[in-house]
């Protein structure tokens, strides 16, 4: 009869002491172990897996919730539980975009806005030995518009200074 106790007891020692599940968390592309999955159960202990995706489980629990940022939720009860489970990552589609031509107008205001800019830029471009732009040879254009932009500033200047002593 005693021997049949320290079986007994010895017995349910092994099982208390085995109360504990291990679950190896894969990625369900790759087969590599997942670092920091989440594991929580509803008796509400949270552990998290290791960087071998190995992770130990307190028994009993009736469900089991994994989490992780990259990967899929999952729900399982106890029973359905592997010895390896495999998270399925996350893909974050974009909606379909149609690219269009622009319309004509809008092509025109474009062209204008360049046009302008470049020429400020050319006005407002240093002159001195340092500086050369072939380009600016074959512009007859942008060389009248600095003269004409020139003259402008000259005319300015001297209605400043008649308005000023007035």
């Amino acid at each position: 009869m005693g021997k049949f106790i320290l079986t007994c007891c010895l017995l349910l020692f092994c099982v208390l002491a085995n109360a504990q599940r291990q679950i190896l968390i894969l990625d369900s592309d790759t087969h590599q172990p997942v670092k920091g999955v989440s594991v929580i159960t509803d008796h509400g202990s949270t552990v998290d897996s290791d960087e071998k995706g190995i992770v130990q489980v307190s028994l009993p629990f009736d469900t089991i919730r994994f989490k992780h940022v990259k990967y899929s939720p999952e729900m399982l009860l106890h029973a359905e539980l592997p010895d390896t489970m495999y998270l399925l990552p996350l893909v974050h589609l974009l909606p379909e975009v149609t690219v269009t031509e622009l319309a004509p107008e809008i092509k025109g205001m474009i062209k204008g806005w360049v046009a302008k800019a470049a020429m400020e830029g050319a006005a407002n471009a240093p002159a001195g030995i340092a500086t050369f732009d072939f380009a600016s040879l074959l512009d007859r254009r942008g060389r009248r518009d600095k003269k004409h932009l020139k003259k402008a500033k000259e005319v300015l200047e001297k209605w400043d200074k008649t308005k000023n002593k007035d």
